[in-house]
């Protein structure tokens, strides 16, 4: 299914672009195999055209990632095996003993036991020490599922094959230790646990329990802890007792735990950026250029299966809960922040410098504005919670879209949180000081996700590119009240006060295109049942006294 066109009147060249695209000189091509030197005469022995013996040998070529890592689709390195750890004095740690106070790094080695008793936080210090960082879920996922369209259920393949990863353990061990199932942390963390027969694997030990890069155990064996735009750390893949509960194989998650909890089956894998100038010179592959821009990728569905996204208007809609209150006499939720102060309801932001793009001969984007704001309306006290983030279910790597205003509003609802009031989304974006953006009065596309040019917008005149970027992705497009994403990434549904159906829905915030992209900028052109392939949302809710 090919996302809608949305036509605003800034877009009305879109079409024109494309023609113009078309027309524009391509690329010469390479020469024809006929016009290529041959390498040696023809009927000649091999040997006649070898270098002679004091030409210098060629170095080999760099790198892209330490011998222990394997590429993955160009973007990063990920450890071939769940991690262990050594200490200061680079001598092995206990995998059967929690770090507790240690300074412990991570090592990635074949016929490891893989350290389990660690938590999300000394897992990421771990790698931190290792020249790494913790895998985020993204970069999990592409390493256990590879790229679209054609992404594998498991490592290893599109079906379950059964032993082929550690996950079909018979017995807990909790029960063989204490006769019992208990679930309380010091139990949990007993260091005999994993010790027991038929628990957890050496690294590799399941040698067809591999990605086709050459990434072992990213189902089964240990969960493995993952950076998440949500608000606790995921863990991965399943243990050597369970593969199913919270999803098959790739798409298991546990979103349960906290940062700081550890027990006998956590562990983690740690990533890495690759190594650029080692990276241009990987040949291309099927899929193109090894590291090609995700805006290129027009045709990947970047959304889990079945459910609603950039490409199904009409999808599944994620399960959602309330989040937790921590601690529990917070204001607000863990996934929210408070918003607490004085809102001018009319600010003079004016505007010094333009961006040169016009629309119906109009400017559309101011560039920079002048500092300070001054204020020439009412002023009001608001104090209010709001998402940090975009709304981006569980399972999903970027925010979820193509949902209309009362879509929105019962999903906000089943988190007990409703959609924002326009007011306080301005409010949440610009501050007490009313900046235009809510990073500052310059206009910078980079720092948020917006102003892209024109041929990267489209492929055609009705299919539009998917370019989204996951909630943690930009961490300088915050507002003064730790918001982040609210200008640009995807466009946002608030509610206008006393307003009836079909007036009282707008959208705020922009997307990625040049146009809205500021504080106070807005669009009501669309009914509270319109659905884009652009628009999401966010949730407030009044803070506990």
């Amino acid at each position: 299914m090919r996302p809608v066109l949305v036509r605003w009147t800034f877009l009305a060249c879109l079409g024109a672009l494309a023609c113009q695209k078309s027309q524009r000189s391509q690329p010469s091509p390479g020469a024809p195999a006929s016009a290529k030197a041959s390498a040696a005469p023809l009927n000649l022995p091999v040997s006649a055209a070898a270098p002679p013996a004091s030409a210098a040998p060629q170095p080999p070529p760099p790198a892209a990632c330490p011998s222990e890592m394997a590429l993955v689709q160009g973007r990063v390195c990920v450890d071939r095996w769940e991690a262990s750890l050594v200490d200061e004095q680079a001598q092995p740690h206990s995998p059967y003993h929690s770090v507790g106070a240690k300074k412990v790094r991570a090592v990635s080695r074949s016929g490891a036991v893989p350290q389990a008793y660690i938590a999300a936080d000394e897992a990421q210090a771990a790698c931190k020490r290792a020249d790494k960082h913790l895998c985020t879920t993204e970069e999990w996922l592409w390493a256990c599922e590879g790229r679209s369209p054609a992404k594998r259920a498991y490592p290893y393949g599109a079906k379950q094959k059964r032993g082929v990863c550690n996950t079909a353990r018979r017995e807990h061990p909790v029960t063989r230790i204490f006769g019992k199932h208990v679930t309380d942390s010091v139990s949990l963390n007993n260091p005999r646990l994993n010790q027991l027969d038929d628990t957890v694997a050496k690294t590799g030990e399941f040698s067809d329990c591999v990605s086709p890069e050459g990434v072992h155990d990213l189902v089964g064996n240990l969960l493995e802890w993952t950076r998440s735009t949500y608000v606790r750390p995921l863990a991965m893949g399943g243990f050597y007792l369970d593969e199913t509960t919270n999803g098959k194989g790739c798409a298991y998650v546990t979103s349960a735990h906290g940062p700081e909890y550890h027990d006998f089956a956590t562990g983690f894998r740690c990533c890495k950026k690759p190594d650029r100038a080692a990276l241009a010179a990987v040949k291309t592959d099927a899929t193109g250029p090894a590291g090609v821009a995700d805006w290129q990728a027009t045709a990947e569905d970047r959304d889990p299966p079945g459910m609603r996204g950039f490409l199904r208007a009409t999808g599944k809609l994620p399960e959602v809960r309330p989040p937790a209150y921590e601690p529990k006499d917070a204001a607000c939720p863990v996934d929210m922040v408070q918003a607490s102060g004085v809102r001018c309801a009319i600010p003079e932001q004016r505007c010094k410098r333009w961006l040169p793009r016009l629309s119906s001969g109009q400017k559309i984007a101011c560039a920079e504005f002048a500092e300070p704001v001054e204020c020439s309306g009412p002023k009001r006290k608001m104090n209010f919670c709001i998402d940090r983030y975009e709304f981006q279910p569980n399972g999903y790597r970027f925010p979820l879209t193509h949902v209309n205003w009362t879509e929105a509003q019962n999903l906000c609802s089943k988190m007990e949180k409703r959609l924002c009031f326009e007011d306080e989304w301005e409010f949440a974006c610009e501050g007490e000081a009313a900046v235009p953006y809510p990073y500052g009065f310059v206009r910078d596309g980079k720092k948020c996700n917006h102003d892209f040019p024109e041929e990267q917008l489209v492929t055609s005149p009705d299919v539009f590119i998917d370019r989204r970027v996951a909630n943690d992705a930009l961490p300088q497009c915050k507002s003064p009240f730790g918001v982040f994403n609210l200008v640009g990434n995807v466009d946002e549904w608030t509610t206008r006060y006393n307003r009836k159906a079909p007036k009282r829905s707008i959208l705020r915030g922009g997307w990625w295109l040049i146009g809205r992209n500021r504080c106070r900028a807005a669009t009501d052109n669309h009914s509270e049942i319109y659905a884009g392939m652009q628009t999401g949302f966010r949730c407030c809710k009044g803070p506990r006294k």
